[in-house]
């Protein structure tokens, strides 16, 4: 895997995300972030939230998206957002308007709708400044799943299912995440280790196909993770 970065645990996996994130929150102009769902986020998120991260970034110069949400209201344990509000939103300045949740409790379709007119009317060249995303043990990325992936659709939000469960999610397509200026997967534990070996030697997953087309594409792993890269 190109651009393959691997940091000594988790803890030095989310300072280096949190650096990146409060960097670019001082560049010119507002920043749109989409932010991923997983244990790693938690993670990120209470480190941002923390007396010694919360000051570092300029959050008012934030938009914050999410890849994917399951369709669960915002105050059940699943929820993406709900996660990233009790962890993080809660505790720091970032502007309500700024904030653009998947709405989980809503009708699916419905809420496809909405929030790609809601991308479109916010960043009408659909690239986004940076998106951080999860590597399932299956290799499906937001909730994009091996043998499900439209890799050609024209829609940039999509109803999936996950193909264990049957349970309904919503998330951004993998064209759109495609068209992002710059794309971080996020990788952490030994659970993770067969399948990044199976991404690095040419695996057909999500994962391992969606590419930044005109940006910026990393893996970042701990070293458990890491431990069966060629």
């Amino acid at each position: 895997m190109q651009n393959t970065h691997i940091h000594a645990d988790s803890d030095a996996l989310v300072a280096h995300i949190a650096a990146e994130l409060a960097a670019i929150s001082h560049r010119p102009g507002v920043q749109h972030i989409a932010l991923s769902g997983g244990s790693t986020p938690k993670q990120l998120y209470r480190l941002l939230a923390s007396d010694a991260w919360r000051e570092r970034v300029n959050w008012a110069n934030l938009h914050l998206w999410w890849g994917d949400e399951r369709c669960v209201p915002p105050q059940d344990p699943e929820s993406n957002y709900g996660e990233a509000e009790r962890l993080l939103l809660a505790h720091v300045p970032v502007p309500a308007a700024h904030i653009h949740r998947m709405r989980g409790e809503a009708e699916p379709t419905a809420e496809r709708a909405r929030y790609a007119a809601d991308i479109a009317a916010h960043i009408p060249d659909g690239r986004y400044d940076w998106i951080i995303l999860g590597i399932g043990d299956d290799g499906h990325t937001a909730s994009l799943f091996p043998g499900a992936t439209d890799y050609a659709t024209i829609a940039s939000v999509a109803v999936a299912e996950h193909p264990t469960s049957g349970q309904t999610r919503l998330t951004l397509t993998a064209p759109l995440i495609a068209r992002s200026k710059h794309i971080s997967y996020l990788a952490v534990g030994a659970g993770k280790a067969d399948i990044l070996r199976a991404i690095a030697d040419g695996g057909d997953y999500p994962a391992a196909r969606i590419h930044a087309e005109h940006g910026n594409t990393e893996y970042h792993t701990d070293r458990a993770a890491a431990a069966r890269l060629p």
